[in-house]
């Protein structure tokens, strides 16, 4: 038997390095957690409103369609950039650095627009 297979079918196991964290990557990161706390509180503000609205008798239906308006318009853009040819060619960390910068605002500008709507 060749050594050489003999080492590499019977040699003990070498366990796989930790994958690298770049820098763009903690930034994509970083961008999606407040994207994502962003559109938790936005959730919760439209919760709390619809409540208390219910609990008053008043039809929230308004309210409610505008937020969901807004979100399916931001899914839209982050879809649509998502698809895009030039987008498609980039790589894993500067696709998820891009759609990030994109999200991140779009749900914070939902926020804040539906937190001056309701106060």
């Amino acid at each position: 038997m060749d050594p050489r297979t003999y080492n590499a079918l019977y040699r003990p196991a070498r366990p796989a390095s930790p994958p690298r964290r770049t820098p763009m990557m903690v930034l994509a990161v970083a961008l999606w957690l407040l994207a994502a706390t962003a559109l938790a509180g936005l959730g919760f503000l439209v919760g709390m409103t619809a409540l208390w609205g219910a609990a008053e008798g008043m039809v929230m239906s308004g309210l409610l369609l505008r937020f969901a308006a807004g979100l399916g318009a931001g899914a839209a853009v982050l879809i649509a950039a998502c698809r895009a040819p030039a987008v498609k060619r980039m790589s894993a960390e500067g696709r998820s650095l891009l759609l990030a910068a994109l999200a991140c605002p779009l749900a914070l500008v939902l926020v804040v627009v539906l937190w001056l709507h309701s106060v």
